[in-house]
């Protein structure tokens, strides 16, 4: 197995992947797949959620509702969550991805169709090796790092870090010029009319 390469930050997150792959499990690979394409959603969902947080309205008596308009949104997912943060008009997912992007989401959008069949419990078709599912890990790593480093730099939050509520409200910028919601209510209107697939 290759060795996984990763900035300090991701460390911590990655931690229970590289248990997996230093492990003897037969499924070891196609395990640590899945788990890093956990995390490549989750990071999406932390950066849009934190730039949601921000809002200056959504405060500790309020954010219970957001909460949960983002839980019942039956809709939400990678594409939905990078349409979001180019909705509220900050830089774009791809711009924070920069060179790396049309590459990225090239290799992406191929593992999805295999990780779908994956998560379901079904045969791909597609004689997928170890050593390809190795690289498919380290893309998903590439990703997540990229994002993960541009995200710090021009929100202050990577996505990764925990609690992602008190980041938003303890960062020292807010990221939205203009929010297209003004409470709870009307972001669940947002998201359901703006992030429909």
């Amino acid at each position: 197995m290759r060795k996984l390469n990763f900035v300090p930050a991701l460390q911590s997150e990655f931690a229970t992947v590289e248990a997996v792959l230093n492990s003897d499990g037969p499924t070891r690979r196609v395990d640590a797949l899945l788990l890093c394409w956990i995390k490549y959603e989750k990071q999406l969902r932390r950066l849009f959620s934190f730039l949601v947080f921000q809002h200056p309205k959504f405060t500790e008596s309020t954010i219970d509702s957001v909460i949960s308009a983002l839980v019942k949104n039956k809709h939400l997912n990678p594409e939905t969550f990078t349409k979001g943060i180019n909705q509220l008009k900050v830089r774009s997912v791809s711009d924070l991805l920069g060179t790396k992007y049309s590459a990225l989401n090239t290799e992406i959008s191929r593992i999805r169709r295999y990780r779908n069949k994956l998560m379901h419990g079904q045969i791909t078709g597609q004689n997928i090796t170890s050593r390809q599912i190795e690289r498919d890990i380290s893309y998903l790593i590439d990703r997540i790092e990229t994002l993960a480093m541009a995200a710090d730099s021009e929100f202050g939050y990577d996505g990764i870090r925990p609690n992602t509520y008190r980041s938003a409200k303890s960062s020292a910028r807010i990221a939205v010029a203009n929010y297209p919601f003004n409470d709870a209510l009307e972001f669940k209107g947002w998201l359901r009319v703006t992030l429909a697939p």
